[in-house]
């Protein structure tokens, strides 16, 4: 049984949201059995008071009002296939949500991807797909939790898509390029260069592979708007919502952790030296005959 405390705080997220947004067809019970569905799967089943106060505490209440009445009325929704009032809120919902976000999300598309044709379809798909279902069955939509802003959320959704379209097309328009880096007859330094790239090679691809492996996908997000699309800092902070310098910090952290992952795996997996590392690690700098690519192990991991 839910503790009065943590009854009041749900309904309070409630009123926030309905004042906010309307009557969208969401009551208070099923909102707080979605409130407590959320907390059960990161909490676990039995948290205590303490813990789940502050857990729902943190949650966005009004933005996962929205959400919910979205989910509810969407496809796979309990008041999806209901005739008469129920439909007519399911529309409510979805009108709300557009009008308030459908020009974010084709603003973000547009200023990820270069064409505006295409940014404005992907926006379009992307509005779809959070109607459409997922695996469980109900509007994708409702996989939003509530623990960050509505508006961050989906700034990460545009991203991603964005970012897995212009990796669809970079991969095309540049298949027929690679194999211009390495001349048919390469020098005596080129050899040399060729034969330590061989030594070194896989066992850096390894390293490499493995080290991406441990960063998360907002640091690999990060690392893919600053190194392949080329972003500002100051750019990647805004989509972000985060101050410029607490990028810079972030981006130190990651190469940081990166750099010791990458020699502690040369060292225990492939048993290097540390001259061997040293001499490893300043070839992939120097050396430009190597194929790997930090990116593509980055998109790939």
């Amino acid at each position: 049984m839910s503790a009065p405390g943590l009854d009041a705080i749900i309904a309070n997220a409630y009123s926030e949201g309905y004042a906010r947004f309307g009557d969208l067809g969401l009551d208070l019970k099923t909102f707080a059995d979605r409130v407590h569905s959320i907390m059960h799967k990161h909490l676990g089943p039995s948290p205590s008071q303490t813990e789940a106060i502050t857990f729902v505490n943190g949650l966005r209440g009004s933005d996962l009002y929205l959400a919910s009445a979205c989910a509810l009325h969407g496809i796979g929704g309990a008041l999806a296939t209901k005739e008469g009032p129920a439909r007519d809120e399911a529309g409510i919902a979805w009108r709300v949500f557009e009008n308030t976000y459908k020009s974010y999300i084709h603003s973000l598309a547009r200023f990820f991807h270069r064409s505006g044709f295409i940014a404005d379809d992907l926006a379009d798909d992307i509005l779809a797909d959070l109607f459409l279902p997922e695996r469980s069955g109900v509007s994708r939509i409702a996989s939003y939790s509530g623990r960050s802003s509505l508006s961050t959320w989906l700034r990460v959704i545009v991203c991603n898509r964005v970012v897995n379209a212009l990796r669809s097309s970079s991969y095309t328009s540049k298949a027929g390029e690679l194999h211009l880096e390495i001349p048919e007859q390469p020098s005596l330094t080129n050899t040399e260069s060729i034969l330590r790239a061989r030594r070194y090679g896989p066992a850096l691809e390894g390293a490499f592979t493995f080290a991406c492996r441990t960063l998360t996908s907002r640091q690999r997000l990060i690392l893919l708007w600053r190194y392949e699309q080329g972003l500002q800092l100051g750019q990647i902070g805004h989509l972000l919502g985060i101050h410029q310098s607490n990028v810079t910090r972030q981006m130190e952290r990651m190469q940081s952790q990166l750099r010791k992952e990458v020699v502690r795996i040369l060292s225990t997996r492939y048993g290097l030296s540390a001259a061997a590392i040293q001499e490893c690690l300043q070839d992939i700098v120097e050396n430009p005959v190597h194929k790997v690519s930090i990116l593509d192990v980055i998109k790939n991991s």
